[in-house]
């Protein structure tokens, strides 16, 4: 259940802190005061995609923290990511940056965007608009009837990604190798460059030493030109050692006169000496720069061979011998060529007996599954009004869909296709052929009620589902969702007054203006701001002498119905 929810910096909204009870929570405003703010706030901390303009005009950026209680299920995945659980309650938040960048932690550990929705799913379901016309899309339809039945299927669609992944690994092994008519060429071909790299006998790092010694031999008469006029600077005429000898030799004749200079003097001395081996190491490093015409060519046509095998088989010497290595495989691989290949072909035939086995166990789970469900939502779709209402889950052929057969897959092979009929007498046809937004709205109600069942998500939010409905539908809407919030907890977006009059706790979302600047809140009414809410969804502002007494007969219906049920 979702206990509270801290919002700063989204769009309209400052800061704002609300609470939220067990049962139905209803909320409602003028157009425009911010209801999809506070949905896309949700939407926001579950780890849905939303946009950087999300953040305030004018802050850098946006947060929001949201307070769940939670399950053992919940406390086994966040265990599984490493998460400690020790409060009663868990808190997710995500902050996002006006650069785009994300931060979200779970308990105040930091998570990814992934992680924060695996939990967020299992947390909170929304639905809005964009569901509804998702839905309308067959593509879906598999993965909510996957959804119902995903206890029974998971073990056949672990099973079925296991296999179809070896399906794939050996399928690539076979055409990898070719078509082995061409055997006798293509091991030509493979001798002629393991015999090739193997030649060069490829040392790792080698490339890297060759250059530096080009480096030198084709500098060699700058280097040897610097080590003469440095062995010079010290040795020569007036070098370095001339003078310091010339200065011990002075102040050696005093040194017996002051302590200071005879210390002096021993650290010149030892200057002298560590210059002289300073002198004797360049004069020794002169003596083997003596430029060698054959180690010369050797580099020259040492790496002119490496750059050769890099450019027919590697970036690099590296990946020369990876790419040794691979013809090798594959050559052996080509020396026992039909046996091996027989012996692939062979295990494929194995996986794909096991993979059809697979394959029509979850087509089976899922036809079952199917039946139940669809005696499921036209139970529920006659609960919503629509008494003549036929739902089915229609499996076709892949090729019935496409022309083609795509007999493996993860998942199965299954296609299916809602099929929907609202009145008596009329055929059953695709779901967005047939369905108006009315009939549409009350139909994703039906569904996400039958499948809450399965996956025991403890908060339903439903932006606008009264989108499309009025008068008595809108009644019997407003009590399906009352008698769903009586096992979970309920949060509606809504501008009805038959839903809101059904509210156990009702919240005012208002705008307004301060300092040039436009805020929206969101407060919880007592008992007579209920009515005044309800009233004005009847009726306007004015409150007209029905409007009140309406809205205080329709609070009294509800709370009766909520006795009597």
């Amino acid at each position: 259940m979702l206990n509270t929810l801290v919002i700063n910096n989204i769009a309209l909204i400052d800061k704002l802190e609300v609470s939220f009870a067990k049962g139905l929570n209803i909320l409602s405003g003028e157009t425009g005061a911010g209801k999809s703010i506070i949905i896309d706030s949700v939407n926001f901390v579950l780890g849905r995609r939303v946009d950087k303009s999300i953040i305030r005009y004018g802050e850098d950026r946006a947060q929001v923290s949201a307070y769940f209680d939670y399950d053992d299920k919940i406390a086994s995945s966040l265990a599984d990511m490493g998460i400690e659980v020790e409060d009663d309650e868990i808190m997710l938040s995500r902050i996002m940056s006006t650069d785009g960048k994300n931060v979200c932690r779970i308990n105040g550990q930091k998570v990814t965007v992934a992680m924060l929705r695996e939990v967020a799913q299992q947390l909170a379901d929304i639905y809005g608009q964009h569901e509804s016309s998702k839905l309308l899309d067959s593509d879906t339809h598999l993965s909510v009837l996957d959804s119902y039945a995903q206890d029974k299927l998971r073990p056949y669609l672990s099973e079925q990604k296991a296999l179809y992944d070896e399906y794939r690994e050996v399928r690539s092994k076979i055409a990898k190798y070719g078509d082995m008519h061409d055997i006798d060429r293509v091991k030509d071909l493979l001798a002629y460059q393991i015999n090739e790299i193997q030649e060069a006998q490829l040392q790792p790092g080698e490339e890297e030493k060759l250059l530096l010694r080009r480096k030198k031999i084709n500098n060699y008469e700058v280097l040897l030109t610097a080590l003469s006029g440095a062995s010079n600077a010290l040795d020569g005429d007036g070098g370095a050692l001339e003078g310091v000898g010339a200065s011990f030799r002075e102040l050696v004749k005093c040194a017996e006169y002051d302590e200071r200079i005879s210390q002096l003097c021993d650290r010149i001395d030892s200057c002298k000496i560590e210059l002289s081996d300073i002198c004797d190491e360049i004069n020794g490093i002169a003596d083997d720069c003596e430029f060698d015409p054959s180690e010369a060519q050797y580099v020259y046509d040492r790496l002119d061979k490496i750059r050769t095998l890099e450019r027919k088989y590697g970036a690099d010497i590296d990946a020369v011998i990876a790419a040794y290595n691979q013809f090798k495989e594959q050559y052996e691989f080509y020396e026992g060529g039909e046996q091996a290949l027989d012996k692939l072909n062979s295990q494929l035939k194995q996986i794909t007996a096991k993979l059809d086995k697979n394959t029509a166990k979850i087509t089976t789970v899922r036809k079952e599954c199917a039946k139940v469900l669809e005696n499921l939502v036209t139970a529920q779709l006659r609960h919503l009004g629509m008494k003549n209402a036929i739902f089915q889950v229609h499996f076709a052929d892949k090729e019935d869909i496409d022309g083609e057969v795509n007999k493996y897959s993860p998942i199965g092979s299954d296609v299916i296709e809602f099929l929907f009929s609202a009145n008596s007498g009329q055929p059953v046809k695709p779901l967005s052929k047939i369905i108006s937004g009315g009939e549409l709205s009350r139909f994703m109600l039906a569904i996400k009620n039958t499948i809450a069942d399965t996956d025991a998500i403890q908060t339903m939010i439903f932006d606008e589902i009264d989108t499309g409905i009025s008068g008595e539908t809108a009644q019997i809407v407003a009590e399906k969702l009352y008698d769903i919030s009586r096992s979970r907890q309920v949060l509606a977006v809504t501008h009805l007054p038959q839903l809101a009059s059904m509210a156990d706790s009702h919240y005012l979302i208002a705008k307004s203006v301060k300092d040039g600047k436009t805020y929206t809140s969101l407060d919880m009414l007592d008992s007579d701001g209920m009515l005044r809410e309800i009233a004005r969804l009847i009726g306007g502002r004015d409150y007209s002498d029905y409007a009140l007494p309406h809205a205080k007969e329709m609070k009294e219906h509800s709370d009766l119905y909520k006795v009597s049920h």
